[in-house]
């Protein structure tokens, strides 16, 4: 999973396997450590629940922050098992939340393992040759 901040905007990207146990389970969360102690870390997590709207948090306790995407459980499961890239939302206050698929680069040059990534649906349009954006 990758978690981009840019602005005020999140963007969220999970792979094929990601995005299946995300349905099947109901969550999928990864992290990152910022200090020698375990527990100074960024959680990123998605979760699904029986919610009408998603919704996006932010909470701490202690030394670790968790950022938490809640989606609907049915939304979800359209999403993950159909053809749709990702699922948009926005919260009152201007933040904008975006949970991707994540497509295999069209720029074979890259230093990455993609294969558990979803196949990019330009991959058989050749203007678009490489990409750009992570």
């Amino acid at each position: 999973m990758k978690l981009r901040l840019r602005g005020n905007s999140v963007r969220i990207r999970l792979t094929q396997s990601e995005v299946k146990a995300l349905d099947e389970t109901g969550s999928w969360e990864e992290a990152v450590v910022f200090g020698p102690a375990a527990a100074q870390r960024l959680v990123y997590r998605v979760e699904t629940a029986s919610v009408s709207q998603p919704s996006v948090s932010m909470s701490t306790c202690g030394v670790e922050t968790v950022v938490k995407a809640v989606l609907p459980q049915q939304q979800v499961a359209k999403w993950a098992n159909g053809t749709d890239v990702g699922i948009y939302f926005g919260e009152p206050w201007g933040l904008k939340v975006a949970v991707e698929k994540d497509f295999r680069c069209l720029d074979e040059k890259r230093d990455e393992d993609e294969s558990d990534n979803f196949e990019n649906p330009n991959a058989a349009d050749s203007l678009h040759s490489a990409c750009h954006a992570d």
